[in-house]
């Protein structure tokens, strides 16, 4: 009997996005840190992929008046320490099998629109023979959201681990949750 093949995908914990961080998501790193210990526990995962913002010139994606939905602060810019995984992944980095870097010239909230060298993050579940997708991270409702509904979309059986995420806008978790059931995805508290 072969069993279904899985992933957890990490989605942007970064310290850009964490207290401290440029563009910080309240709980971030919190979240960094259940993350880490959820991946040092956990041996069921058959592959595990970070994603990172990861801004050369990301365009009209930065701004210096951002309206917060499609133009933000810099964040997340490629090769400084705030784009580095957070320091909490660290004891787990030899575990991590992909890194997948994303939005060097666009935007780019999915992590399906990111790579680790020449190959997607589609391809690497391919690849891999992935079946089911875990996805955890930062922020809930933006990179997390877009991220599990690319995987739906690319026919992944896909899981949110809600519990091992922060929100923008913690009150608008349900409606989130809500659009990403609407594609089929189960939000797991």
């Amino acid at each position: 009997m072969n069993k279904s093949k899985r992933a957890l995908v990490i989605v942007d914990v970064q310290p850009t996005f964490c207290e401290g961080g440029s563009l910080p998501v309240n709980g971030g790193n919190k979240v960094a840190k259940e993350i880490a210990a959820y991946v040092s526990e956990d041996e069921s995962y058959d592959c595990i992929i970070t994603t990172q913002d990861w801004h050369i010139d990301p365009g009209v994606h930065f701004s210096d008046q951002p309206n917060y939905q499609d133009t933000w602060p810099a964040h997340g810019v490629a090769g400084t320490n705030e784009a580095d995984l957070h320091p909490e992944l660290y004891d787990i980095g030899h575990k991590i099998n992909y890194s997948v870097k994303k939005g060097m010239f666009e935007a780019a909230y999915s992590g399906f629109e990111g790579r680790d060298g020449e190959e997607n993050l589609k391809q690497i579940l391919a690849r891999e023979s992935i079946a089911s997708v875990d996805i955890v991270g930062l922020a809930f409702d933006h990179c997390v959201k877009a991220t599990a509904i690319d995987s739906a979309k690319n026919g992944f059986e896909t899981r949110v681990l809600s519990n091992l995420t922060a929100a923008v806008t913690p009150g608008n978790k349900s409606i989130v949750s809500d659009e990403m059931k609407s594609h089929g995805i189960e939000v797991v508290k």
